[in-house]
């Protein structure tokens, strides 16, 4: 009975895996968020503000710009990426 006891606290093993893909997640996730507000209020102060309060929506307004800040997508969707993988986990 302990051992099955044991064994439902401890879980599948899988809670160390979701726990180190969310660190990546949030250290990816913060990057990006630093370098789009950079970005953003090297383009527009109000732009900066956007990035500041609402990071989706500064993305959606980035996206015509997306080759010269590939980069700054790539960050984002890995963050998304880890954030995903680390729920499944």
């Amino acid at each position: 009975m302990e051992q099955v006891m044991g064994q439902a606290a401890t879980g599948t093993g899988m809670a160390p895996v979701a726990a180190v893909l969310t660190v990546f997640a949030l250290v990816f996730a913060a990057v990006a968020w630093v370098r789009l507000l950079a970005v953003c209020f090297r383009q527009h102060t109000l732009l900066g503000f956007t990035a500041f309060f609402l990071p989706p929506l500064a993305l959606l307004l980035l996206l015509p710009q997306w080759r010269a800040e590939r980069e700054l997508f790539l960050l984002a969707l890995a963050a998304a990426v880890f954030s995903i993988i680390a729920a499944i986990f």
